[in-house]
């Protein structure tokens, strides 16, 4: 019960923002933005998904060739692409996909490939915690319950670099902090810098999405705000970020959309934050398609399906 309870609680939030949001901005103001948005919206949108895809594939590979195993770039952008489509199937299996990769290919242990993977996870996330301080700063009509969730995430960030510093032998002693821990702050700091990419590329695409509909943001207010957008997203309150990031959007960026009434501005913003979710999720379902065409990728799936219930690794938890 408790398994289903996160997933309930995260469609609820979202299925309730969205509701807020539709009642307060009118669908046929939104319908309108639509038609009005630049032809070119959706293949720059759908270009700059792939290259987000890219990136994140690049950083991925550095990560796991300095800590866990060597791999190829074809490799990681095919099981990367993979993970896309096997998530939409199985979640447990999409999370788990290159973590069975590299224990099939390298012979990495289960435990030691997940801690590569909450490594990856955990500098996502510091990237977007350092860029969304900065935006606080620029940005103080921030709710307030947002700083408090901040203040909390630093709180955990201190007590996690004085564990990495100390290398308590409770922790070290236990294989699923083995890479955690092994990486040290440097290797941290590493894990950040082919970060870059990944998290501009992102930026990139949220800013072409808004200027396709009129929405011209100041560089400056871009890179300060969005993060703040992408840390909401990836908080487990609801699904894949729906809802909240589209409340945020708006009020960070309705101010700069061209629109007669307030209502047609939000309307904008709310349907280029709506059209690139779709095109993301649609290009990620193909790249996963093409992915999984790969005899590597139908491996992958046959050993993730195979070894499941061998070990028992529940990689939900792990989220």
């Amino acid at each position: 019960m408790r398994k289903k309870l996160g997933p309930i609680l995260a469609w609820t939030g979202t299925v309730a923002i969205l509701a807020h949001l539709f009642w307060k901005i009118p669908l046929a103001d939104v319908w309108d933005a639509m038609h009005r948005m630049a032809w070119w919206a959706i293949p720059a949108n759908a270009l700059i998904v792939l290259a987000v895809y890219l990136a994140d594939s690049f950083a991925i590979q550095k990560t796991f060739g300095w800590f866990v195993a060597p791999l190829s770039y074809g490799e990681v952008l095919i099981v990367r692409g993979a993970t896309y489509l096997l998530a939409l199937v199985n979640y447990t299996v999409g999370q788990g996909a290159i973590i069975y990769f590299v224990n099939r290919t390298r012979q990495v242990p289960i435990l030691r490939g997940t801690a590569a993977v909450l490594l990856v996870m955990g500098i996502n996330v510091l990237m977007l915690l350092t860029l969304a301080t900065i935006g606080l700063v620029a940005a103080p009509e921030v709710a307030a319950w947002l700083r408090t969730v901040l203040l909390v995430a630093y709180g955990g960030l201190v007590v996690y670099i004085v564990l990495l510093a100390l290398r308590p032998r409770w922790l070290a002693n236990r294989p699923i902090f083995d890479v955690l821990l092994s990486a040290g702050l440097g290797g941290h700091l590493r894990s950040m810098l082919v970060r870059v990419p990944h998290i501009f590329t992102l930026l990139a695409l949220s800013w072409v999405s808004m200027a396709a509909f009129g929405v011209v943001l100041p560089v400056g207010k871009a890179v300060l705000c969005l993060p703040i957008v992408y840390f909401v997203t990836v908080l487990p309150i609801s699904v894949q970020g729906l809802g909240p990031t589209q409340e945020l959007m708006i009020k960070f960026f309705a101010v700069y959309a061209a629109g007669a009434t307030a209502g047609e501005r939000e309307a904008a913003v709310l349907a280029a934050s709506l059209l690139t979710q779709v095109v993301a999720n649609v290009i990620q379902f193909c790249v996963g398609l093409l992915c999984m065409r790969s005899r590597l990728a139908r491996g992958l799936w046959q050993a993730n399906r195979a070894a499941a219930p061998e070990d028992g690794t529940n990689l939900q938890e792990t989220r």
